[in-house]
């Protein structure tokens, strides 16, 4: 009956608009039908509403337009292609990955800006990694922008058996930068760009000047490029498009979060599990903000960690007297004697030859050298002389196999 009401009402106002011949005359005794009286009530009851904002506002979706023309998007049917499977098999997953950027995309953001590059960059990670900081991929590629040990270790990142930077958030963005400027510089081409962080530049230049091509276009029609290069480079334009218009994908952006976690510099060794028991943090919280740290340990020499701000005066008070109050690190150092052999050092501590070359990032031991042991202090010499054989799993560092 209302919503008949309600038509009435617009065609009679309707009519009267249009109408040429003079308005009617008001009744001289208005009506006032029960149905009448209701209608006016709910039109009260309305204005009322809209006047006191009772009911919540709708937030428009997110989109991200800043990144969406940033970069000139190509039209090409893999574009296409790759845009239809994102929103239909892999819908879920790119949802996830896009709620997951919204703990790294402020920092990315402000990172692309210090290198003037365009902020499309920051969905690289989306095909890369998920914004999986700890994601490793057969090929040996680590982190959220997915290193190459070689070319990690070329942009300034540490690659060792205590660190693995590859995994640290921010230092990790900062060199994808990068390398990412110099290999737009180098090809003058934002796709032959994408190709070539995939592949490698010389694969690109050898495919390049093999065809006789000047694109990525061209290499991708001719399949003169690995296929999953082929396919890396379209898919990053699909997540962009869905990134400039989530809600036509029926996906969403979230917002970008602050981040309360700064860098501290610390004296190691000194544990993870050490700190969270004495800033009282779960150590759990301070594994996930340091996934760099493959030991769980702070290595020996001064390192940073990331921990949430309010730690920060505490630590920085203490920073280099962790690691002698630390029970958890099993690490010491020692001169490397003439007599000793690789072999006997390892079988004596109950470790392994690779892991003794591997924590002092050597090939190697030479007399009079000063390295590092999985071994406490207190029992090196009773274990070098026999005087104790180690049991099976001692040597450890916090509580994981060495």
């Amino acid at each position: 009956m209302r919503e008949g009401r309600w038509l009435s009402l617009a065609a009679a106002l309707c009519a009267a608009g249009c109408a040429t011949a003079p308005p009617p005359q008001p009744p001289s005794h208005p009506i006032l039908s029960s149905d009448a009286i209701e209608f006016r009530n709910a039109l009260v009851n309305a204005y009322t509403k809209i006047a006191a904002n009772e009911a919540p506002p709708v937030d428009p979706p997110k989109v991200d337009m800043a990144a969406a023309v940033s970069m000139p998007i190509p039209d090409h049917s893999s574009i296409r292609g790759a845009l239809v499977y994102f929103t239909s098999n892999l819908k879920a997953d790119i949802q996830e990955s896009l709620i997951r950027s919204a703990q790294y995309k402020k920092q990315i953001d402000a990172v692309l800006d210090e290198f003037k590059l365009p902020k499309a960059l920051a969905y690289l990670p989306v095909i890369e990694s998920a914004y999986l900081p700890t994601l490793t991929s057969r090929a040996g590629a680590h982190g959220i922008w997915q290193f190459m040990p070689e070319t990690a270790r070329e942009y300034g990142l540490r690659v060792d058996w205590w660190i693995d930077e590859r995994a640290d958030p921010d230092l990790s963005t900062r060199a994808a930068a990068a390398y990412l400027k110099d290999l737009h510089y180098e090809f003058q081409d934002w796709p032959l760009a994408l190709a070539a962080y995939n592949a490698g530049p010389g694969k690109i230049h050898r495919a390049l000047e093999e065809t006789r091509t000047s694109t990525f276009w061209d290499l991708l029609e001719l399949s003169a490029i690995p296929r999953e290069t082929r396919g890396y480079v379209p898919t990053f334009f699909a997540a962009l498009i869905i990134a400039s218009d989530p809600a036509n994908y029926g996906v969403q952006l979230s917002d970008p979060i602050d981040s309360d976690i700064k860098r501290v510099s610390i004296e190691g060794p000194v544990s993870l599990r050490f700190l969270a028991e004495a800033t009282n943090v779960d150590e759990g919280v301070l594994r996930g903000l340091n996934p760099m740290l493959r030991r769980g340990v702070v290595p020996p020499g001064m390192a940073e960690v990331r921990v949430p701000a309010r730690l920060v005066d505490a630590i920085h008070a203490r920073a280099t007297l962790w690691r002698s109050d630390d029970p958890h690190v099993a690490v010491c150092t020692y001169t490397v004697r003439e007599r000793d052999t690789l072999k006997r050092l390892a079988k004596a501590i109950g470790t392994t030859p690779q892991t003794i070359l591997a924590m002092n990032g050597v090939r190697r031991l030479h007399r009079g050298d000063l390295i590092y042991l999985p071994v406490r202090a207190t029992e090196l010499s009773n274990l070098l002389s026999g005087r104790r054989k180690p049991r099976p799993g001692e040597q450890t560092l916090t509580g994981g196999g060495m």
